[in-house]
């Protein structure tokens, strides 16, 4: 079986790999711990910003730090890549809004829509702080025992 060597992305190829996708993990500690739950994003500069109706993504921008993942699996190929973005989470004042839906057309960028029923009229954004990534490359030699 052959394997691939792991290849450290830069700042500016994570965050491209970031902008290609829309759905990601909004990371975050709750009482019970970890919690990785996802959401329909978009990217605006250096800013993750996604829309909720509330509870726990919310109150999870109160936190001093979040985490944001998204990925690419390539099974057949045994291939991917994954980017976490770290950074201070809050809620876009509603008075905020507009200019933020602004700079996102400005951008190219469409808002982000999302999947699941309900009135989800809060906006979250979560300003990139440090952003790390990985992705399989080439193969490597393998290994003989």
């Amino acid at each position: 079986m052959s394997q691939k060597e792991i290849e450290k992305l830069s700042r500016h190829e994570c965050l491209e790999l970031l902008r290609q996708k829309t759905v990601g993990r909004l990371v975050y500690h709750d009482d019970a711990g970890p919690v990785a739950e996802p959401v329909n994003y978009a990217i605006v500069g250096d800013t993750i910003v996604f829309r909720v109706e509330g509870g726990s993504k919310r109150q999870a921008m109160t936190l001093p730090v979040v985490a944001f993942e998204v990925d690419q699996l390539d099974v057949d190929h045994k291939g991917g890549w994954s980017v976490l973005a770290r950074g201070a989470g809050q809620e876009v004042p509603l008075d905020d809004v507009a200019a933020l839906l602004h700079e996102l057309r400005q951008s190219g960028v469409d808002p982000p829509l999302p999947w699941a029923s309900g009135v989800h009229n809060v906006w979250l954004r979560i300003t990139i702080n440090t952003v790390s990534g990985r992705r399989l490359g080439r193969e490597s030699s393998p290994l003989v025992f």
